[in-house]
């Protein structure tokens, strides 16, 4: 030890006992391994060396205790990852370091992980968005604790704060249901009744689904509810719709092909609108049963309001006055228009032994003159 401290101070120490002392501390304290390591001399001066050999120790001393403060840092971080990750949250990652050591084998790994899941889970923050955003009433409720979680549409519906339905019993909102029945029963699909904070009732569409685990274990009820108060309205908006417009079908129907009676034997049927082939069909049904109760003997079919008269009308008109004449009846078409008549002859329309006439009026005259020549005298009519 004496030759290590001549060697540190050089050939000439100082008179000076403690800077003896301090070099020999120094050596005594540097690793036998690193003493070779030393400086062969950085002047005359004995505390130049002293000095020298205090640095090449202070490096390895505060290197040693850094050394803990990162260790517990880095660990901290790695927790924090992992926390991450267990709470859904793969956005954060851990800081790898150039040394290559086990705690960066730990940060690349746990790195890896969450990019892993990030690829293949959907996060908690974007379920739970679907889940509030959703219009529809959801409730998860299991048998001992109730109701464990709303969206955002229960509280609508119902009236209730959120506070206000966790820990409560499911029958709170939908009365006379229990989680423990709806688990038992393996679940629910029907309509029933919600029941609001105010005492309301809410008509909705119920669907319960038992939650189990991928190991069949059961969690608990998830419950979905929709509700009915618009479609239910606009059902009986349709129902009295389609009752309206029956009733107008039938009225329509009746006042389209009236039969008005003149005399004893002698009808009219006024036709209006369009003929189309199903009114023409309705015409020619109701004129021959009316044929037949009135046993008329004289029809005039006047056609004034009739808007036009194509092909398929004077089909339909054809087929109504043969069917007519089948009966015994005489036929006279009034209301002839000169348009209508153009039509007629354009189309080809086979009207022998049918009388026509312009107007209604003469039809009319027409026929009660028939009437009278047969001995059938109406009320006001003459013969002669």
């Amino acid at each position: 030890m004496a030759q290590g401290v001549r060697w540190l101070m050089g050939p000439d120490p100082p008179d000076d006992p403690r800077v003896a002392e301090l070099c020999e501390l120094v050596l005594r304290l540097l690793p036998t391994d690193r003493r070779g390591a030393l400086p062969a001399a950085l002047g005359a001066d004995p505390l130049d060396q002293a000095l020298s050999g205090l640095r090449a120790l202070a490096e390895p001393l505060a290197a040693a205790r850094r050394a803990p403060g990162d260790l517990n840092e880095r660990l901290e971080g790695l927790m924090d990852v992992i926390v991450a990750l267990v709470g859904f949250d793969y956005a954060k990652k851990a800081p790898v370091s150039d040394g290559n050591d086990l705690i960066d084998g730990m940060a690349a790994g746990l790195n890896m992980l969450g990019e892993e899941l990030a690829s293949s889970t959907v996060s908690k923050t974007y379920v739970a968005s679907v889940i509030e955003s959703m219009l529809d009433l959801l409730v998860v409720a299991d048998r001992d604790s109730g109701i464990r979680s709303v969206n955002q549409a229960a509280c609508d519906l119902s009236g209730y704060a959120r506070e206000e339905l966790v820990g409560r019993p499911l029958d709170l909102v939908f009365p006379g249901l229990s989680a423990g029945a709806l688990i038992d029963e393996g679940g629910a699909r029907d309509e029933r009744v919600c029941l609001r904070k105010d005492g309301r009732t809410v008509a909705v569409s119920f669907l319960a689904s038992v939650m189990r685990t991928d190991g069949g274990q059961i969690h608990g009820v998830v419950c979905v509810a929709r509700d009915l108060t618009e479609s239910k309205r606009a059902e009986e908006e349709r129902w009295r719709l389609r009752e309206a417009v029956h009733r107008q079908t039938i009225l329509v129907e009746e006042l389209s092909t009236p039969i008005i009676p003149i005399i004893d034997g002698i009808v009219v049927v006024p036709l209006v609108g369009t003929l189309d082939e199903e009114r023409l069909s309705r015409m020619t049904a109701s004129l021959l049963e009316a044929l037949s109760a009135r046993a008329a003997c004289t029809v005039i079919l006047d056609i004034t309001g009739v808007r036009t008269v194509d092909q398929r009308a004077v089909h339909g008109l054809t087929r109504s006055v043969g069917s007519a004449r089948l009966l015994g009846a005489r036929v006279l078409l009034s209301g002839i228009r000169p348009d209508v008549a153009r039509a007629l002859v354009e189309i080809g329309a086979d009207l022998d032994g049918v009388a026509t006439f312009g107007s209604l009026q003469g039809g009319i005259v027409h026929a009660l003159r028939g009437a009278a020549a047969n001995g059938r005298r109406g009320p006001g009519v003459r013969s002669g």
